[in-house]
């Protein structure tokens, strides 16, 4: 069976760095108890932002195309049998389609693909506002809580795209914040940039965590899912449904 059950790590990586003085000698800040801030503390020395470590570093003065993509509102789920006779389009679930699960207050739901192939991003609720998630570019999945500061957002495509740090990219796979669908794990290529209805932020979706805007470098709550072939979800989960493409699902009508 081909399935891989990913858990929400706890806890979080912290990346620090260290820089000395090789050559042994005080400097003149050093030596000059004025230049401390209070109570003995050195001053923080800042990094660049988030943003301007992936590429293209200029990707927070890029403007959302609302002619590309949509994402899905209101989703509608049901069985095969009920998808549209629209094979250019949506192919039908077929038993060896890899599907996104996710099991919670006792239901089950499954989301082909084949759809998130089309429109990438699931605006939902199951136990609480969700995005279910995916970029067929990187071959990443994430599913996260969709709650903004307490108040529930409506995540859509941006249009743009964005190469996440290296190292970012890997910890969060490392530590099931994003998976894949294929044995070699993500690609950490041009990336899909989602953006928000509250604060119209922009989120990276392979790192969770949003790389402009108001919310900058704030990671979204990450949620449990797995995936599988269709077959094998319904053989586990026989009261599943699975997420049923347009007209049955409403698309976004942007902007958000």
């Amino acid at each position: 069976m081909r399935r891989r059950d990913l858990l929400v790590a706890a806890g979080s990586i912290s990346l620090a760095g260290c820089v000395s003085d090789l050559t042994g000698s005080t400097t003149e800040e050093e030596s000059d108890p004025g230049n401390r801030s209070g109570d003995g503390e050195q001053p923080t020395i800042e990094g660049p932002a988030l943003a301007e470590q992936g590429r293209p570093t200029t990707i927070c003065e890029e403007s959302i195309k609302p002619d590309g993509i949509r994402a899905l509102v209101e989703p509608a789920f049901g069985s095969p049998s009920e998808f549209p006779d629209d094979p250019d389009r949506y192919q039908p679930l077929a038993d060896e389609q890899t599907v996104i699960g996710i099991e919670a207050a006792g239901e089950a739901r499954a989301y082909p693909l084949t759809i998130l192939d089309v429109h990438e991003i699931v605006n939902d609720a199951l136990d609480g506002p969700m995005i279910v998630t995916y970029c067929p570019i990187c071959r990443s999945g994430m599913v996260a809580d969709r709650r903004i500061d307490g108040e529930v957002a409506t995540f859509d495509v941006s249009g743009l795209l964005w190469r996440a740090p290296g190292i970012n990219a890997a910890a969060n796979e490392k530590d099931d914040r994003v998976f894949s669908d294929r044995e070699e794990g993500i690609g950490n290529n041009g990336n899909l940039v989602m953006y928000d209805s509250v604060t119209g932020s922009y989120w990276s979706q392979i790192l969770a965590q949003a790389i402009c805007g108001p919310m900058a470098e704030e990671q979204l709550s990450v949620r449990p899912a797995s995936t599988a072939t269709w077959k094998e979800w319904r053989a586990d989960h026989p009261d599943t449904e699975g997420l049923l493409p347009p007209p049955a699902s409403t698309i976004v009508d942007p902007p958000v």
